[in-house]
């Protein structure tokens, strides 16, 4: 069992030394002052590069969202596997491998209602800096459901959707 447990202790140092890691996420804000509504997000993130093509991440999402007196709170997990297919010079196209699952709390009662969706969602990384890299997502090819109560405000279906919802931008801190 020793045995088992040094080994083990040597390859998470191994893998600590030659770190492929980031950290980063997206922020958003939005406020439409004729409509009085507000959306604000915050989603960090966290990933390994497990080879110059291939990554695997999470994001933690948290949504704040007002409408003309109608209030929600949204959390929500997203884990990825990153596919880079094309790299010219320091910028990289990808394609990330996504399931995703949100869940709502309206202020005021009531139950929790869910969203969740599986799909590939497209993107563009550009290297800054050795540790520094700007990455935008942009579409989502795939499936979207939601509980009947929100899906007036979620969208749901099948398909490829190219919005300014589906338009984000972040910052990655590579080590």
């Amino acid at each position: 069992m020793k045995k088992f447990f040094l080994t083990m202790a040597f390859a998470v140092s191994a893998l600590a030394m030659n770190a492929q890691g980031f950290v980063g996420g997206e922020l958003g804000l939005w406020r439409d002052w004729h409509a009085n509504s507000t959306d604000f997000t915050l989603a960090p993130e966290v990933g390994y590069n497990l080879s110059d093509k291939f990554a695997i991440g999470v994001a933690l999402n948290y949504g704040h969202f007002y409408n003309d007196g109608v209030k929600a709170n949204g959390f929500g997990v997203n884990p990825y596997a990153r596919y880079s297919f094309v790299k010219l010079g320091p910028v990289s196209l990808f394609a990330d491998g996504e399931f995703a699952f949100n869940t709502f709390k309206f202020k005021g009662g009531g139950d929790a209602m869910n969203s969740w969706e599986i799909g590939i969602r497209p993107g563009a990384a550009v290297t800054l800096t050795k540790h520094l890299s700007f990455v935008t997502h942009v579409g989502f090819l795939g499936y979207r459901d939601a509980d009947d109560g929100i899906r007036d405000i979620v969208d749901t279906g099948l398909g490829f959707k190219l919005s300014g919802y589906d338009l984000t931008f972040g910052l990655y801190y590579n080590f």
